[in-house]
């Protein structure tokens, strides 16, 4: 496996794996409409206009194939970790995270877990940092990363 920052050439394939990922698992975390403004956020366009806004985006790669993708908002938000399902439980997401964990060097992390993905944040270092938050037609769960307590 591979791990590159995505470039734009990528967008359309890796759009492709989040929209197929959040069809099957995370759906259910948002209204009819509150899951059509999402996709509108995190596919094709959007994903344009994040990495404009200056979103950093990195892309797991075994031979050509993209099985994973990690974005982080700056300066601190990790904003979107999917990895295709042929690929998961298989240490792809961690491979992601440290991988940003090199790159960045955060103290802390935040990220707007969907229901599907807070065992994932946990194994990754999360915790919870706050109330279910219900808002806009979505509902997440907010988590924190510390370097502090990956250190105790």
């Amino acid at each position: 496996m591979t791990i590159r920052k995505l470039e734009s050439g990528d967008i359309e394939v890796a759009s492709r794996l989040i929209e197929s990922v959040s069809d099957r698992y995370i759906r259910d975390d948002f209204s009819k409409l509150g899951y059509q403004n999402y996709k509108q956020k995190v596919l094709d366009d959007g994903m344009r206009g994040n990495m404009e806004e200056g979103f950093m985006y990195w892309a797991a790669f075994e031979s050509e194939a993209l099985i994973g993708i990690i974005s982080v908002k700056p300066p601190s938000h990790l904003f979107n970790l999917f990895v295709h399902m042929d690929h998961q439980r298989k240490g792809v997401a961690m491979q992601l995270w440290k991988h940003v964990l090199s790159q960045l060097h955060p103290k802390t992390v935040t990220v707007y877990s969907s229901s599907y993905a807070v065992v994932l944040y946990e194994k990754l270092g999360f915790v919870s940092n706050g109330s279910k938050i219900v808002s806009n037609e979505l509902t997440c769960y907010p988590m924190l990363w510390s370097e502090d307590q990956t250190r105790a």
